[in-house]
This record gives structure tokens, C-alpha cells and sequence, in this order.
């Protein structure tokens, strides 16, 4: 039986209610710049207690195998290829080893909304997932992760990447539809910017050509363009007004995570366990000494 080592990390996130406190300080320094934050509080779907799930998704399990790590004795390799071995493989996989050598990579077939995996890929999915795991404390708030490999720096380094892979995904998934914002103000500011200058370029070109022309088809043709102007200034502020609120709106939702506890390499392996095995093979010896014993009595006894 191969040895196996633990590596634990620990992280508290912040909660619900810290993103509101952040939202509101916002909003009193934003109030003085006119940017409005009265419907910038919104209801995570993925809160902390569901971090763990994420942990135990099929991306997260793609994410991993093709990951590098470097083992204690100082081999570089992927981490599908460190956990299933090709001497290693069962007989179902056997089938799908070659096509995936001739390609070179783990190919993953997807589909409108679905995810279809090789037999490796499954295999790997299903061993990570009794390896990986992550819990949430509801008492405390912490989130602790731990992994559980046959070699104790492979157990830190996926601790390590499973603790930035949830970091991220929580991250994007907070942050995403503010920076979607974000990018379609920015171009829509840069139009309206052009369409501003343009209009008053052509107000200031057309004073200058008429100076000293006054009539009433000139005059109606400045109150158009000065209409247009009014308008795209108007346009201008809002976007720009919009603009900044989206920049305060990225940085209010962006988490923080606390790291409390770091992904260390386990000194001590957790399995199978020397104390155990001694106690297992001692009662082994006994029973086999017993009856042994009640064997060579049997037989003394019989005529």
C-alpha cells in the first residue's frame, strides 16, 4: 500500500454583508460626483457555503489534470499523468489510450450545454474528487481545503492550485457582469466623446464662416447644430457618469479572501498508518499462535 500524505489550507471570505459596508462607503464618496450606487447591492448565487461545490465541478477536475507539479524526488509532470500511470490504468481505459495518444492531449467533446469525457478523463474526475475536498465552516466562516496524494509536495501544490482556482472563480464570477459594464461604457464614452467634438467643431466652423451674415436660414441651421450639440453633451455626461460608476462598481465587488492557513508540505503521512499495521499483524500472529495451538492439542488428544 503506497503512503499517503495531507496538505490542508485555510481561507475566510468575506461575506455578504462586507461587500454591502464596501458598496455603501462607496456610494458617500461617489454621492459628491453625482454617481448613484442606490441598486449596486445585489445577492451573490454563489455564496460561501456553496464554495466547496466548486471544488467538485467537471471544469475544476479539467482545469487540474493538466496542471505541472513536481514531486518530492524532483520529477516534473502533469498531475493526470502523476495520479494515473499508464501501468496503472484499468482495463476500460485501455480502450481510449490510443486515440488519446495520437492526439497528443485529453480531448473533451463538448456540446450546446454539455461536457462529454474521455475514460481517462472520467477515471481522473473520479479519483480527484475522493481526493480534493473542501469544507465550509458556518460557525467560524473559514473554508479549509485539503489533499490528500501519494507524495507530499504533489498533496501541497494541488492544495495550492485547488485555493487559487476558487479564489478566481469566485472573483470572476462576482466581478464579471461589472466589468462587462465597464467595457460597453467605455465604448459607448468613446462615441459619444467623438460625436461631442464633432458637433462642437462644427458650431465653432460655422460661427466663423457666418460672422457677419444674419439671416433667418442661418439662424436655423445654428439652432440645429447647437441642438445637436446640447444633446451630445448631455449623452457625454451620462456615459461618463455611468462610466465611473461601473469602475467603483468592479472594485466594490471583487472579494477579498484571507489567506489564514497556507498549503504546507506534510511531514507525516496519513495512511496507511505504522501503529495499525503493527496492531494488525500482532493480532494476526496471535490468532495464527492460537490456533496453531488448539491444532497440536487436537491432535494430542485424539487416539
Amino acid at each position: 500500500m503506497k503512503p499517503e500524505f495531507r496538505s490542508e489550507a485555510r481561507l475566510m471570505p468575506e461575506m455578504n454583508n462586507g461587500s454591502g459596508d464596501v458598496l455603501k462607503r462607496l456610494a458617500s464618496i461617489a454621492g459628491f460626483a453625482g454617481v448613484d450606487f442606490s441598486d449596486a447591492e445585489e445577492m451573490d448565487a454563489v455564496r460561501p457555503d456553496l464554495y466547496p461545490n466548486v471544488l467538485q465541478s467537471t471544469p475544476f477536475m479539467l482545469y487540474l489534470i493538466d496542471q505541472p507539479i513536481t514531486t518530492t524526488a524532483g520529477y516534473t509532470q502533469p498531475i493526470g499523468q502523476f495520479l494515473l500511470p499508464e501501468s496503472g490504468w484499468s482495463f476500460r481505459t485501455f480502450l481510449s489510450v490510443s486515440n488519446e495518444k495520437k492526439s497528443g492531449s485529453l480531448p473533451v467533446t463538448q456540446s450546446v450545454g454539455t461536457v462529454r469525457l474521455s475514460a481517462r478523463q472520467q477515471e481522473f474526475a473520479e479519483e480527484v474528487g475522493e481526493r480534493v475536498k473542501a469544507r465550509f465552516d458556518t460557525r467560524s466562516g473559514i473554508i479549509t481545503i485539503t489533499a490528500t496524494m501519494p507524495d507530499a509536495s504533489v498533496a501541497a501544490a494541488v492544495a495550492a492550485l485547488a485555493m487559487h482556482y476558487l479564489t478566481d472563480y469566485v472573483t470572476t464570477y462576482r466581478t464579471q457582469k461589472a466589468r462587462q459594464d465597464l467595457m460597453f461604457y467605455t465604448r459607448q464614452l468613446t462615441a459619444a466623446r467623438n460625436r461631442y467634438q464633432k458637433a462642437q467643431l462644427a458650431v465653432f466652423q460655422y460661427n466663423d464662416h457666418h460672422k457677419n451674415v444674419v439671416r433667418l436660414a442661418t439662424t436655423m441651421n445654428l439652432h440645429l447644430m447647437e441642438a445637436e450639440l446640447t444633446i451630445a453633451q448631455t449623452v457625454y455626461t451620462e456615459l461618463s457618469r455611468q462610466f465611473e460608476q461601473s469602475k467603483l462598481r468592479v472594485q466594490a465587488r471583487t472579494p477579498i479572501f484571507k489567506v489564514l492557513e497556507p498549503p504546507g508540505v506534510p511531514l507525516n503521512r496519513v495512511s496507511p498508518r505504522r501503529t495499525l499495521i503493527v496492531l494488525l499483524f500482532a493480532l494476526a500472529g496471535l490468532v495464527a499462535g492460537a490456533l496453531y495451538a488448539l491444532i497440536r492439542k487436537a491432535d494430542l488428544i485424539s487416539p
